[in-house]
């Protein structure tokens, strides 16, 4: 086994450097990386500050605050006119409304009354 490994590193394609570097890489990099340094500090002070955006985030949460309590106020008020106009309908048509075989059916299946149930309820009284 040992022989296989000291084939492996005795080929002649191993002992050549595998890496190539284009001519006067070297020279140029320092001016180089100078220069995309400078290129970015530029840019960086182009920018608006991060200040002014986080002042445009502040005022548009308070604009969505305000929006959400304009709907939850207008929407207690029109629940509140709702309730207080219920007085103006006929007592006949209240009545009528609580005799239907609908709406009792549709009481019974929200508390969840079976027949034997109702019976028992409707003898008691």
């Amino acid at each position: 086994m040992n022989n296989d490994f000291n084939d492996i590193f005795d080929k002649e394609q191993l002992k050549q450097n595998p890496f190539k570097v284009p001519a006067g890489y070297f020279d140029s990099l320092n001016t180089r990386i100078m220069e995309n340094v400078a290129r970015q500090a530029s840019a960086q002070k182009s920018e608006k500050p991060a200040q002014t955006k986080n002042v445009r985030m502040h005022v548009l949460r308070w604009a969505a605050a305000c929006a959400c309590v304009l709907v939850i106020g207008v929407s207690a008020v029109l629940f509140t006119f709702k309730d207080t106009d219920t007085s103006e309908v006929p007592a006949t048509a209240q009545q009528s409304f609580f005799t239907s075989d609908d709406a009792f059916n549709q009481a019974a299946d929200y508390t969840m009354l079976d027949n034997h149930d109702m019976y028992q309820m409707l003898a008691e009284e």
